[in-house]
This record gives structure tokens, sequence and C-alpha cells, in this order.
């Protein structure tokens, strides 16, 4: 009886694309979010607050150079794929222009990062830093590119099990085999784990989707798809430029610890900005489909995301500050207020995500564009203005421009909501 009903349970949970890929993404992040507090716990027993402020630092610029490489392709193949004639050739051709991106801008990077924040110079310190430091960030970058191939093939498990156990249990080990390198092993201790992540990822697509890896760059792809990986790129670059700015602005005015507590802080509540970062891009999976009716699928995402992220953030306000204390009371103290803060305030983050995605869905391209200046500029505008009262002041400066992005995101949403959303084949 109970083994029949699970079965049905099971089957009924298999069927259903958007909310099975939720649910892994969000497993995935969980599970980084798990493995990551007992990385920081035992990073911070390691090394010394400064280093851990200098080595957040160097992990964030790792991600967001990453992040940057994408050139848009992390929303094309999300796009795109669903309905290709050459998945395979798609794949490759976003692979190579990521690779030669991240590799470009991480060396860039390294040789200007004593002019703009003296205090991470550390990668310069010897060349096999250097050139660590460029090789991570572009397997982390190739890394990110498939967590987007395996949500656009309804596969989210595989994101899971990279990065929610490969990754996650590698970072355990790394901190205690760099313990000897200070700031520098805490970002080697993170890129490496990344890089080692890529290389499953890669395994998986080429043994259970039949992937083909070739260095060829397909241009008459790259000309299908040109317009839209750009459009995305540029947004995507206002989107994640309050990222790179904010630790700079913290490390600048606070100095390197307060950018290590809020680091933290930050990190805690990703715990929660995954439940509407998941339920957002298996709607933009689905929606590229056109498999559902649009609106369904939107009032299907939007009541997933308030089921868990109301309580959750209710919860993460009450208990985010005893769990910051487990990385020593100099953590909570610095990162107390901002949690509760950022954890109230989550569910705007959520309203403007899926903003975001449905004007992505739709190719509302400079709508989505003109919504991420918005974005970026109240974020960092505001970061600055208020950064000298204190880490609180950079968390309400973080809530309030997500509430005008999503305001300005659901306005264009309204205008043309008569629009058709276009199909795609490529």
């Amino acid at each position: 009886m109970l083994y029949a009903k699970g079965q049905k349970i099971w089957a009924s949970f298999q069927s259903d694309n958007l909310f099975r890929n939720s649910v892994y993404l969000m497993l995935t992040t969980g599970m980084m979010g798990l493995f990551g507090f007992f990385f920081w716990i035992i990073s911070t027993k390691i090394f010394t607050p400064e280093e851990i402020g200098i080595g957040t630092t160097l992990i964030s610029a790792m991600s967001l150079i990453s992040l940057t490489s994408l050139l848009g392709f992390n929303s094309t193949l999300i796009r795109f794929l669903p309905n290709s004639k050459d998945r395979d050739g798609e794949i490759n051709t976003g692979a190579i222009l990521v690779m030669s991106a991240a590799a470009l801008i991480a060396t860039l990077y390294t040789i200007l990062i004593p002019y703009i924040t003296p205090k991470l110079t550390i990668i310069n310190e010897t060349l096999w830093y250097s050139i660590g430091f460029i090789v991570m960030v572009t397997l982390a970058s190739i890394n990110s590119l498939t967590d987007s191939i395996f949500i656009a093939y309804r596969s989210a498990q595989y994101s899971l099990i990279t990065n929610g156990i490969i990754v996650s249990i590698t970072k355990l080990i790394l901190p205690m085999v760099f313990a000897g390198i200070g700031a520098y092993g805490v970002f080697a201790s993170s890129g490496l784990a990344a890089s080692i992540g890529m290389i499953a990822s890669i395994i998986f697509l080429i043994r259970r989707f039949g992937y083909k890896p070739q260095f060829k760059l397909n241009l008459t792809i790259l000309k299908k798809v040109f317009r839209y990986s750009f459009t995305n790129y540029i947004a995507n670059l206002l989107n994640i430029a309050p990222s790179l700015v904010l630790p700079i602005i913290i490390i600048n005015h606070l100095g390197a610890p307060a950018a290590g507590y809020y680091y933290l802080a930050f990190m805690l509540i990703n715990l929660l900005y995954t439940v509407s970062n998941s339920v957002s891009q298996s709607l933009f999976a689905e929606g590229s489909y056109g498999v559902n009716l649009l609106r369904h699928l939107i009032k299907r995402s939007s009541f997933i995301s308030a089921v868990i992220m109301v309580p959750g953030a209710l919860l993460l306000a009450f208990f985010g500050p005893f769990v910051l204390e487990f990385f020593g009371k100099s953590y909570s103290a610095g990162g107390r207020e901002v949690i509760i803060l950022l954890a109230i305030t989550s569910p705007i983050i959520a309203v403007y995500t899926i903003g975001s995605t449905l004007l992505r869905i739709r190719h509302q391209m400079y709508s989505l564009i003109f919504t991420n200046i918005v974005y970026a500029l109240t974020i960092s505008l505001l970061t600055l203005y208020w950064v000298d009262k204190g880490l609180v002041w950079v968390a309400i400066a973080w809530s309030m421009g997500n509430f005008v992005a999503a305001l300005t995101a659901f306005t264009f949403i309204f205008i043309y909501r008569k629009s058709p959303t276009p199909q795609v084949h490529c």
C-alpha cells in the first residue's frame, strides 16, 4: 500500500518538469549552502578574519568573472536548446567563447587589481598564483555554463550531483590542504573544487546525453543567437555589477573584516534566494519548450516561491544571527542586522527574478536591459551614499534596488502583455 502510494507520488514528481527541476536546483543550492556552512566553519578556524575577508573577495571576483564571461550563453542555451536541431554545435560554440572570455577577463583582472584594490595583490605574489587564478576562473566559468545545459535538458539532478555533492565535499577537504598559504588558500579551496565540478559535468554530458565536445566555432549558430545572447549579456553584466562593486566599496570604506562579515551573511541569505532563482530557471526552461501556457506557469511559479520563501524568510530572520555565531562572535555582531533585513525583504528579490525571467522568455530584451540599468544604478549609488553608516545600510540599498527593478520589470510586462511570445529554433 505505502509502496504503491510512494510510486504514484514519485511518478507525479517525475512528470512535473517545473516542480521537479525547481526542487533539484533548490537541493543543489541547499547542499552547497550546508556544506558551505561547514566549509566556512573550518576556514574561520584555520584562517584569520583578514585572510577570510581577502579570500572571500577573491572568491566573489571568481564568481563574477565567471558569470561575466558567460556572454549571455547561460540564458541562450536554456532558451534555444529545447528546440535546437544541433545541440552539440550550440554547446561547443558557447563553450569556446565562454572559455576565451573567462581567460581574458581573469588575465586583465590580475594585471589591474594592484591599481583597483591593492589589498588583493596576493594573486600577483608569484607567477603560479596568477596562473592558478586564471585557470580556476576559466574552468569555473564552464561549470556555470553546464548548469544551464542541465536545466535546458530538464535534468537539473546532474547539477545536484556535480555541484551539490562533488564540489561541496571537495571544498571541505581543501582548506586543510591549503592551510599554509593564507588568503590565497581560502580562494584556491573554492576555485579548485569548482574546477573538479566542471570535469564531472562534462563527463555526465558525454555519457548521459551523448555530447561530443569539439573545439569548433559554428558561425551559423552564432549568427542566429547573437542578438539574443548579446542583449542577455548586457543585461547580465548590469545584473551582476552590484555584486562586483559592493565588496570593493565595503573593503575600501569599512575594511577587509567587514567584507568578510557581509559575505558570510549574504552566503546564508542565498539559501533563501535559491528558491526564487531555482523556480525562475525552471520557469525559463518550461517557457522555452512552449508546452504549457505561460500564464499557467507564472501562477505555479509564484505559488511555489511564496509557499517556500515566506516561512523561510521568517525562520532565517530569527535563526540567522544565531547561525552566524558558529563562525565566531565577531561575524554574528557584524552581520546580525544585515541577515535579518535581507531575510525580511527576500520576497522582493523573488518578484524581481520572476519578472526578469518573463522578459527573457518573451524576448523583451530592451525592457530587460533597462530594468537592469535601474537595478544596478539604484543599488550601487545608494551603497556609495550610505556605506559609511554601516553594513546594514548596504543591505537597505540592495533591497531598494531589487524593489525598484521589480516594479520596472512588471511595468514593461503589463505594457506589452498582448504581444505574442515568440517560438525559437536553432
